[in-house]
């Protein structure tokens, strides 16, 4: 990614979440939590994005997905359309985002070295593994992101945002059976959004060149 690309987009989107930031802290909302953690994970990707080797479409769309996120600051979870809600649209698209940077890791950083002799290539003896592997260690984010709010269930009650319980799950910290219903959707949409992203990723991308050789 071109250095002045990579800054450019830092700046906007950092200086959105300042001003949600801002808006939060006036109004004593606990989204403040997130907007700085959106902060924080948005600095630390400026930082790593060249090993991550995530590119400008990649830093963009990371960032889209942390904005969707932080939306919830103005009630955006409490918008439904029939069976869909908008936490899923979040969830999905978030595991989209993280499938493709991390197909696009996989592809760009553990490359082989290639000879003249080897006609197939590491994905195609090993492709339905490396998608595999991708789509579980994509799931399994999904899976620490339910973590935290289980704990955040235990510990810290009802409010705004991922660590608390409120917009985007059921809403009552007293109804079991729909944070057990929040917590199984969220995984089945983050699942479906790893598997969504890995496949965009290698058909737009990976399926029209030759890959790694042994």
């Amino acid at each position: 990614m071109i250095k002045k690309d990579k800054y450019k987009i830092y700046f906007v989107f950092m200086t959105i979440y300042i001003i949600f930031a801002f808006y939060n802290f006036q109004n004593e909302s606990k989204w403040l939590l997130d907007n700085i953690l959106a902060m924080f994970l948005l600095t630390v990707m400026l930082f790593v994005n060249n090993w991550l080797k995530v590119g400008r479409m990649e830093f963009l769309l990371f960032n889209i997905a942390f904005l969707l996120h932080n939306l919830g600051t103005f009630g955006f979870y409490n918008y439904t359309w029939s069976i869909f809600a908008y936490d899923n649209l979040v969830h999905f698209i978030g595991s989209f985002v993280v499938a493709c940077i991390a197909f696009n890791f996989i592809e760009r950083k553990l490359h082989i070295k290639e000879t003249e002799r080897i006609k197939k290539t590491l994905l195609d003896e090993h492709k339905v593994i490396f998608i595999f592997l991708i789509m579980a260690s994509v799931a399994m984010l999904g899976v620490f992101v339910e973590i935290i709010e289980f704990f955040g269930f235990l510990y810290l009650g009802s409010g705004e945002g991922l660590f608390f319980i409120g917009q985007g799950d059921s809403g009552n910290i007293n109804d079991l059976a729909g944070q057990y219903t929040d917590t199984m959707t969220d995984i089945l949409v983050n699942t479906l959004g790893s598997v969504f992203g890995v496949l965009f990723f290698y058909m737009f991308k990976c399926s029209k060149r030759r890959w790694w050789r042994y």
